[in-house]
């Protein structure tokens, strides 16, 4: 199933898309998040395709512009602002169309790419929302290091109970930094996340089939539980 969706209008998007198999047929629906410069499509290609899994809709917006915040995720926040506040409240948005479709927080998926990712991270860690999983394929929390030290620090409402995290990328990517994926890891394992980090030894920017089989397998495991409300 492919269906392009303009409306409601969510501030931020320019269109929504979905893909795979049909909502009131899945029992785990994945909010679908693109890369800077990419777009939905790209993502059907790279990640819906090659997964080729049934029971699982992707609910894919794109962002105005095919850019989600201005700068680089480890700028101050400050300097993607307001653009970053509002795209995040787009992800909002995007949740309630998937509970809309019958999708309770635990049978939705938070998987993103590259700038993506780093949105998804962010978003699941402001939003304190127990989700089915995050899969951030290279990406982290946004904001420089001293943000990430400071939210491993923080003890409080923030918890998500053996919810499962994938991240991970190229050891030597261009864009994402190891670094930045291993605290984004720290930080949602000492909260409670069941979390997979794996680096790949090469600098490209991409999705290797390793790491699509370890989404699949995650996806998988959520579709058996049919945690659908």
């Amino acid at each position: 199933m492919t269906e392009k969706n303009h409306a409601p209008r969510i501030a931020g998007v320019s269109s929504v898309s979905w893909f795979g198999e049909a909502p009131e047929k899945a029992k785990v629906g994945v909010l679908l998040l693109h890369g800077r410069t990419q777009n939905p499509e790209i993502m059907r290609e790279l990640i819906v395709d090659r997964l080729a899994l049934p029971g699982v809709c992707y609910l894919a917006p794109r962002a105005e512009a095919d850019s989600w915040y201005p700068t680089g995720f480890l700028a101050p926040a400050a300097d993607n602002e307001p653009r970053l506040t509002e795209s995040l409240a787009a992800l909002d948005a995007c949740t309630e169309l998937l509970a809309a479709r019958g999708f309770a927080p635990a049978a939705q998926v938070v998987l993103g790419f590259s700038q993506g990712a780093c949105l998804g991270s962010e978003y699941v860690w402001r939003s304190q929302r127990a989700f089915g999983a995050l899969l951030a394929l290279t990406g982290g929390l946004i904001g420089p290091p001293d943000k990430r030290t400071w939210a491993h620090s923080q003890k409080g409402a923030a918890a998500w109970p053996e919810m499962p995290v994938l991240l991970g990328g190229s050891s030597d990517d261009p864009w994402v930094p190891a670094f930045s994926m291993r605290e984004t890891a720290d930080v949602f394992a000492a909260h409670g996340a069941r979390v997979r980090l794996k680096f790949y030894e090469s600098s490209a920017h991409e999705m290797p089939d390793d790491q699509i089989a370890q989404t699949r397998e995650i996806l998988d495991e959520l579709s058996a539980r049919s945690v659908r409300k």
